[in-house]
């Protein structure tokens, strides 16, 4: 009896997206963590401005990115160019941020359209993990160069330059590398997937 030589079925269900149950859900999660992708841009800028407009007195209870107010760090009057100093270190930190959340609504928008394990998808979730490690790793950067910014004008002998990593820093920085991770295991899946979709 001759035996058949045909490659077995492989189940129906789509390889490549999620079941249309799941699309479903996930659609309504993508379109709420895009929402809130949404506001975090807003509250970044508008935390900026607030940061070039606010009066001096309630910036120098600000806790800044060094984690000390500003009124145990300056000696002498708040003038414009601290103010100004402390915006533009305060603006290269947030662009950081920014592209942050620029990939994570990029990312959900493929999740919200079912296009889990397409290849866009895969390139936003890497970059997403390079840009919060990115982040990660300047934030301790970032809260020496406000000393500095913050200091520069004091007299000499009492500028600081503070240099500090606490929990946030460390949890940011894993939660990075958790990203890279699953980044390389979803190229991983797409590409089995795809090889496994030829066969059916």
């Amino acid at each position: 009896m001759r035996k058949s030589t045909a490659r077995p079925t492989l189940p129906s269900a789509p390889l490549l997206g999620p079941t249309p149950s799941l699309a479903q859900r996930l659609r309504r999660l993508a379109l709420a963590v895009q929402g809130l992708v949404a506001a975090g841009a807003v509250l970044l800028l508008a935390l900026l401005i607030w940061r070039m407009v606010a009066p001096a007195e309630a910036l120098m209870a600000d806790e800044w990115l060094a984690g000390a107010s500003i009124r145990s760090l300056l000696i002498g009057n708040f003038t414009a160019a601290v103010r100004w100093r402390m915006v533009a270190v305060s603006l290269c930190s947030m662009a950081l941020a920014w592209a942050v959340l620029w990939q994570l609504w990029s990312l959900f928008g493929h999740y919200r359209q079912g296009a889990v394990f397409a290849a866009p998808a895969v390139r936003h979730l890497r970059r997403l993990g390079w840009l919060m490690l990115a982040h990660a790793l300047s934030q301790p950067l970032a809260g020496a160069l406000m000393t500095v910014a913050v200091s520069m004008d004091n007299p000499a002998g009492k500028r600081q330059l503070q240099l500090s990593f606490g929990s946030d820093d460390y949890a940011g920085l894993l939660m990075a590398l958790v990203f890279l991770a699953i980044a390389r295991v979803m190229a991983e899946a797409a590409r089995v997937a795809a090889e496994n979709e030829q066969f059916v």
